[in-house]
């Protein structure tokens, strides 16, 4: 198997032009496929697809513009140069714009919404990049705060859903005390594991039981179709009891990671077994740290930005390019959509259909 040659193509649009007789104005016709109202030396512009496919693989792929614009020279013959590339972005951004606020409100909606955060840096300062990710799509934002605040304005002060996160300490702010968390088995589990490799003799043995128990309820998730509803509650209350036995405060641990440990356990011990309790709800936060991959490699590969103008456009083409994956839809297809788009852009989320037999 092998690649065929690929040569550009260079469409050629035939427009009229001429001066109203009421305003004097000049006027110009437009194709539904055209890009750019510029003329003359100016005319010659990026084509739908191939802007398209730029934004996908730099805000989805991570791919710096320098080496998309190499990748257009050297596959397809196209003359194309980095900024050029990051202007189109910004372009497609602002029409892209009004897409932004449906994906949140998606979000605002959903049963659960998995959160974390990485290091970012906007024109050379220190800032955080977001991703909140639910069964229907996916929201990045960057901010100079790492911070409650992010989280009650991007979900909303009313927000009804499980919110799953690490333990990062932000995230048991008063403020958020009233909603409803899951916290991640999996940092727990590579805690434990940590603390047990480190420790010595009988010091091994408070890890190895809290992270058998861990295991237990996620066993019990995977039976829970299997059991009746009083037989799960009964283990469910067992598995409890066993917890709250070994990280009760009126223990004493000779220890001080086991006491640092049991402490943070009690603190968060109501956010533990929403994923028991809540259909829909997971034990792990690995669906936001798989989603932010792609924003590491962003990261590694194009030194995050320069300018809020760009921090925003890479949070709305990332987002929009995310989701559509989710969802299992073609981005260059949407992409050009939203290039082409007259006024209203196309909807993000099919509407509902309903059942009227």
């Amino acid at each position: 198997m092998d690649i065929p040659e690929v040569r550009p193509v260079i469409p050629r649009f035939r427009m009229e032009s001429g001066y109203c007789r009421r305003c004097r104005k000049r006027v110009r016709s437009r194709h539904p496929r055209q890009v750019s109202s510029a003329t003359g030396a100016a005319g010659v512009s990026l084509g739908l697809r191939a802007r398209a496919l730029a934004a996908d693989l730099k805000h989805r792929l991570g791919i710096p513009y320098r080496k998309v614009a190499e990748l257009f020279q050297v596959a397809w013959g196209l003359e194309v140069t980095a900024s050029g590339l990051c202007q189109a972005d910004e372009r497609l951004a602002e029409k892209a714009e009004p897409v932004y606020p449906e994906l949140v409100e998606a979000l605002r909606d959903s049963v659960a919404v998995h959160v974390d955060e990485t290091g970012w840096r906007v024109g050379g300062q220190g800032a955080w990049l977001w991703v909140f990710t639910g069964p229907r799509g996916t929201v990045y934002t960057i901010d100079r705060r790492r911070s409650h605040e992010v989280v009650v304005e991007v979900l909303g002060p009313g927000f009804s859903g499980v919110w799953v996160t690490d333990g990062f300490r932000a995230y048991d702010h008063r403020a958020l005390a009233d909603w409803s968390q899951q916290k991640c088995f999996a940092h727990l589990l590579r805690e434990l594991g940590r603390l047990q490799r480190e420790k010595k003799r009988g010091a091994v043995r408070f890890p190895r039981e809290l992270a058998g128990l861990l295991r237990e309820a996620l066993a019990l998730r995977e039976e829970k179709g299997r059991l009746e509803p009083a037989e799960f509650e009964a283990r469910l209350q067992e598995w409890e009891a066993k917890l709250d036995a070994r990280i009760a405060e009126k223990r004493r641990f000779t220890d001080r990671d086991h006491e640092r440990l049991a402490r943070r356990l009690r603190k968060q011990r109501r956010h533990l077994l929403r994923f028991l309790r809540v259909e829909g709800v997971e034990a792990t936060n690995n669906r936001a740290e798989r989603a932010l991959r792609p924003a590491v490699l962003v990261r590694k590969t194009g030194g995050c930005n320069k300018t809020p103008r760009g921090a925003r456009t890479h949070a709305v083409l990332a987002s929009l390019l995310q989701t559509l994956r989710q969802q299992g839809r073609e981005t260059l297809t949407y992409l050009i959509s939203v290039l082409t788009a007259p006024a209203r852009l196309p909807p993000l989320f099919p509407p509902p259909v309903w059942d009227t037999s």
